[in-house]
């Protein structure tokens, strides 16, 4: 396969803008390969080529990193080769980020069978001006494409310098979401909307605030975002969301939703069943499950918005009535109402009791 590729500046990336090169023990990586020690859950890992020697760059990119994708070579012939890989370890996945220069890499028919590796990987290409990909066929990947990789099959890819996320699934799990004959997942395209858009939001946002969670929260975020990518899955592949088998994934994915469209008056139990592709029962039992109602969810996430802009000093010269409008609340009584119901003092109270300190 061939590549146009791309010359970005050296940190558009963000290849250049970490610590130098980490000594870590080696732990498993779906993509990369096991290694002597286990990751615990929660756990956030890095590996960059920063500190180490120009001339061995892609001899450690391919011993001590992408054990799974064989480097062959790097494209890039102007400068000394850079990349960066970032894990998040789940409790049942993985949320991976990988930033590298201009590369070609292969999994051979050899290499499946040697390293035993079957999981499935659902890869978001965040940015990239070429990608083709070989997984069963060829295709061409462009930013913001969410694809699907089996790590069981062959798969060769070439990219220009590039960015991207992935969620790492359990073979089983993935069996048990769209049946035991997988033979058309290798290299689908996800739909970027629906859960799909819900999905690509929670694997941004999770791995931008990662170091800033405890080990605790991150293996909350990945949880969400395996729960969300099977539920994906099943939609992609024809299933209903169903509660009882993707009822985590629905849930997780609402949330999400709910918390990005809170602030639009027209959002409604119907309307977050339609963009997850749910019926309305079926995700009124989700959050059931939960012991919520999705409608208490929506009217929770704008007071929880309106708090927000209320006690930040962005937004002092704001009235309390603007924030109200631009929290999802048509009516100011209602808006006071249930803001002193949840709370315990009313907006303006609040208001008054922060400014000072800000």
């Amino acid at each position: 396969m061939g590549s146009n590729l791309d010359q970005e500046p050296p940190d558009a990336l963000g290849l250049t803008s970490q610590p130098g090169g980490q000594s870590l023990d080696w732990t498993s990586h779906p993509a990369a390969g096991r290694g002597p020690t286990q990751a615990a859950p929660g756990m956030l890992l890095e590996w960059t080529t920063n500190g180490v020697a120009p001339a061995e760059r892609l001899s450690y990119w391919r011993e001590a990193v992408l054990r799974r994708m064989e480097p062959i070579r790097a494209l890039a012939e102007d400068r000394p080769f850079q990349g960066r890989l970032t894990r998040i370890i789940g409790a049942d996945g993985e949320l991976i980020e990988h930033a590298s220069d201009a590369i070609l890499a292969v999994r051979s028919p050899q290499r499946c069978r040697a390293d035993g590796c079957d999981d499935v990987t659902i890869d978001l290409m965040i940015s990239c001006a070429t990608a083709d990909l070989d997984h069963c066929g060829v295709r061409r990947v462009r930013s913001g494409d969410l694809c699907v990789m089996d790590y069981g099959r062959p798969i060769e890819v070439v990219r220009s310098r590039h960015r991207a996320l992935g969620v790492i699934l359990s073979r089983q799990r993935v069996r048990e979401v769209v049946g035991e004959n997988l033979s058309a997942l290798p290299g689908r395209r996800l739909p970027a909307r629906g859960i799909g858009a819900l999905l690509q939001s929670h694997m941004r946002l999770t791995l931008d605030e990662a170091p800033r969670l405890s080990p605790a929260q991150r293996t909350v975020a990945v949880g969400a975002a395996v729960a969300m990518a099977l539920a994906a899955l099943a939609a992609e592949c024809g299933a209903t969301p169903d509660v009882e088998q993707h009822g985590d994934g629905v849930y997780h994915a609402a949330r999400r939703l709910i918390d990005r469209d809170c602030v639009d008056p027209a959002l409604t139990p119907e309307m977050v069943a339609l963009g997850l592709g749910c019926s309305r029962a079926s995700l009124y039992r989700v959050f059931l499950r939960h012991g919520e109602s999705v409608a208490a969810a929506i009217w929770a996430m704008r007071l929880e918005h309106a708090w927000r802009m209320l006690t930040s000093s962005t937004h002092l010269g704001l009235l309390v009535s603007e924030i109200a409008f631009r929290s999802g609340f048509v009516d100011q009584s209602t808006f006071s109402r249930m803001f002193k119901r949840r709370y315990g003092s009313t907006p303006s109270e609040v208001r008054e009791r922060v400014a000072p300190e800000l």
